[in-house]
């Protein structure tokens, strides 16, 4: 084998770096669970949920990627590999979650004094909405995405070093196979972790959306991480402006279908106008009507335009900013939908959501750069590799 890239050896400091601002805003949010527990949990569960979104949303793009037997992202794949495979991580991270099951979600102990039908309506689901059943489904969820994450990883540096094409014919398997069963454990975990924090609402279309929105800010992501890795050894430097262009275009793609998930929940709701549905919605258009604008603009309407340009999505840094963009609307839209479960009546910022995001985000960098260390940043066994870096489009 003769590797187009050395392996990659830095990036000691910036783990190092990563880590000690991780543990500093995870330090400092736990300061705040003893001023306002039910805010810090509601803080640290935002944060969660972003992050590990980032991570699941690698997961999925990547296996889309080999199910679909796509070539040309093979030159971008290493950093989709390792963001994946930060997810065990992520099941230690949510043991906090789990300590704070009964002041995050409502259905653990029902209020004494809700009312009758609403009672009723949470004894109708207790069979599934019960602590032992989460629990076991949140083990299962893990297990799942961690299995197939590893394995991607495993078999994707193993032919680093053997150039074995079977690798590749596994990896393409295993996505092909397991892509419906990550698609079904991460609708369930959407309405476990992000629907049931208002358990008496229903939605048909809730996890197409919040799934929809992790491809999003895992491919925002993708998009900034490529545009920054230019140095020695980085698989960024082996990028020409067509890769951009197709993540750019793809990125397009996204936002788009997340629009359009997000009109058909809210038409399906404004239509029907059933009791148990209007809440939700009355909550975040109307309370929190600023940040729902700021939503349309920022999360669909100025991205949809800005990659529109064919010029803009050639050009590394202007595709950057618009990633950066959209990675601060993808925050924005994850704090949308977990705080006013908290505060329906009005948008409340308190300080521990910065310092949770910052701890969580931090720790789960740090984590992704250590295991980055040591391995080459795009699958130089990859048969495919070479036919990537000559990708053309019209």
């Amino acid at each position: 084998m003769n590797p187009v890239l050395p392996r990659f050896e830095g990036g000691q400091r910036l783990v190092l770096g990563c880590a000690a601002v991780g543990t500093l805003g995870l330090g400092l949010t736990a300061l705040g669970l003893t001023q306002n527990t039910r805010e810090t949990l509601f803080s640290y569960h935002f944060a969660f949920t972003y992050w590990m979104g980032l991570a699941l949303g690698a997961l999925l793009l990547l296996a889309t990627f080999h199910a679909a037997r796509a070539r040309w992202p093979t030159a971008v794949r290493r950093p989709l590999e390792l963001g994946a495979a930060t997810l065990p991580l992520f099941a230690l991270l949510f043991v906090p979650v789990v300590l704070g099951l009964s002041p995050l979600f409502p259905w653990v102990h029902p209020p004494a004094d809700l009312p009758p039908h609403a009672r009723e309506q949470l004894l109708a689901k207790a069979p599934y909405l019960n602590v032992p059943f989460f629990l076991v489904r949140t083990v299962l969820y893990f297990t799942v995405w961690s299995a197939v994450a590893w394995l991607l990883l495993h078999w994707s540096t193993r032919q680093d070093e053997s150039g074995d094409v079977d690798l590749t014919v596994r990896q393409r398997r295993l996505s092909a196979g397991g892509l419906p069963v990550l698609g079904l454990t991460t609708s369930f975990a959407a309405v476990d972790w992000l629907m049931s924090l208002e358990p008496r609402w229903v939605s048909s279309v809730f996890s197409a959306y919040f799934f929809i929105g992790t491809w999003v800010g895992a491919l925002a992501l993708l998009v900034v991480v490529a545009a920054s890795a230019r140095g020695a050894g980085l698989f960024g430097a082996l990028l020409g402006p067509t890769h951009f262009r197709l993540l750019g275009t793809l990125l397009f793609a996204f936002v788009c279908l997340w629009a359009y998930i997000a009109f058909c929940q809210y038409m399906l709701i404004w239509v029907a106008d059933l009791p148990e549905e209007v809440p939700w919605v009355l909550a975040r258009t109307e309370h929190w009507r600023p940040v729902a604008v700021v939503l349309v603009l920022g999360h669909f309407a100025l991205p949809f335009l800005l990659l529109l340009q064919r010029r803009l999505k050639a050009d590394r840094r202007l595709l950057a900013v618009v990633a950066l963009w959209l990675l601060a609307m993808h925050a924005l839209d994850t704090w949308w939908l977990v705080m006013p479960a908290l505060h329906p009546e009005r948008p409340t910022l308190h300080w521990t959501s910065l310092t949770a995001f910052v701890g969580v985000g931090g720790i789960a960098a740090a984590a992704a750069l250590w295991l980055a260390r040591g391995r080459y940043t795009a699958p130089v066994g990859d048969p495919f590799l070479l036919h990537s870096l000559k990708v053309k489009v019209p």
